[in-house]
């Protein structure tokens, strides 16, 4: 139940003015956030605000807060109250002003009061799946949806963000696809997309109770069972946050998960021996509290094989095209086009900011280990 504690439990935070204005931009109402060193920032999206929606978004915050429990972080839950102008946005900066001011009579315009309602009402959620992550809800008052996550996840040094496919910053479809690509592209953080799992002919977010020809209602509804994860891997720069995200959820909800590399049939031994050493580095990230398996595979096409294997697990997780290589880029699109349309299979995808640390630093952890026991060895 929510009640009165949440309007002071919800952050409101408004963007700067103009770059030389003298406003805050922290203008707030309720405590301030001490930015932890990693935050899993979640954009609340309409389906997750809508009090009304059908939809199962628990697996959506389960894989939020396993990506923040994994790396010792907390969830920030970032709700957007987007607003028509610049006056609009005035609006609410003077009533921030007078909060701050401990105006007794300062009201918060209603719109952003329903928002952080809504907000507060998520946090709790997210707080229920697993209370030792910490959770803080801010309301952003914007003009601009992807303009205003994209202000929030450049100030914070580690962060990382979590966007749900399919669901949008409004009822635009193509827009909302549109700002996701324009985060991936442009965030200086790293970036997961969640594209949930279709269930027959219904919508992604849509979980319906064939037995009782009903469909579970937000509250009422519970998280997809994820038994085993699928993790295809390759030589790209995204591969090992791609199996950090794996790690994650095998460790949250204790699934095994299936390292898989393709390649030709034809092809050379020193190809397969890379492949070998692919596997043996994500399995590494994975570590050895996850149960895992390597499988290097041959199949004509490569794109064909991961589709396929994909259609026997409960989540893939996979990086992102390193655009760089266009022959990796069709690869996969072709397979994150085919996943996205598969029944019963969540696809989360992973684009690493800085494409080449996170590798180097298992790499050099992983070397310093062997040396190590190497000289155990020998004494």
């Amino acid at each position: 139940m929510v009640d009165g504690s949440e309007r002071t439990a919800v952050r409101i935070t408004v963007p700067r003015r103009s770059v030389d204005s003298d406003v805050d931009s922290s203008l707030h109402s309720g405590p301030l956030i001490r930015t932890p060193e990693y935050t899993v920032v979640v954009p609340v999206t309409d389906v997750l605000l809508d009090t009304e929606a059908r939809s199962n978004v628990r697996p959506f915050l389960r894989t939020a807060v396993a990506l923040a429990a994994d790396n010792d972080g907390r969830v920030l839950l970032l709700g957007l109250e987007t607003v028509p102008n610049d006056a609009s946005l005035e609006t609410v900066r003077r009533y921030l002003r007078r909060e701050r001011s401990a105006d007794s009579d300062a009201e918060v315009p209603e719109a952003v009061e329903k928002q952080r309602k809504h907000v507060a009402r998520i946090a709790e959620r997210v707080r229920k799946l697993e209370p030792s992550v910490p959770v803080r809800p801010i309301v952003r008052v914007v003009s601009d949806a992807t303009d205003g996550i994209r202000d929030v996840i450049d100030d914070r040094r580690e962060t990382a963000v979590l966007l749900l496919r399919d669901t949008g910053f409004g009822a635009d479809g193509r827009r909302s696809v549109g700002a996701i690509d324009s985060i991936l592209t442009d965030a200086e953080c790293d970036v997961f997309v969640e594209t949930p799992s279709v269930r027959g002919e219904e919508t992604p977010l849509y979980v319906p109770d064939v037995e009782d020809h009903t469909v579970a209602s937000i509250a009422e509804s519970e998280a997809t069972p994820i038994d085993s994860i699928l993790l295809p891997v390759g030589g790209g720069p995204h591969a090992a946050l791609a199996a950090e995200a794996a790690r994650a959820l095998a460790r949250a909800v204790d699934a095994s998960v299936t390292v898989l590399h393709v390649i030709p049939p034809d092809a050379p031994a020193q190809t397969a021996a890379e492949g070998t050493e692919i596997l043996k580095f994500a399995e590494y990230v994975l570590g050895p509290d996850v149960t895992s398996e390597v499988e290097l595979r041959e199949a004509p096409e490569t794109a064909d094989e991961i589709v396929r294997e994909a259609k026997t697990h409960d989540l893939t997780s996979i990086g992102a095209p390193e655009q760089q290589s266009r022959l990796e880029q069709l690869v996969f699109e072709s397979v994150q086009q085919t996943l996205s349309e598969l029944n019963g299979t969540t696809v989360l995808m992973a684009r690493d900011a800085d494409r080449t640390t996170r590798s180097l630093y298992y790499r050099w952890k992983r070397g310093i280990e062997a040396s190590g026991d190497e000289r155990e060895s020998v004494n």
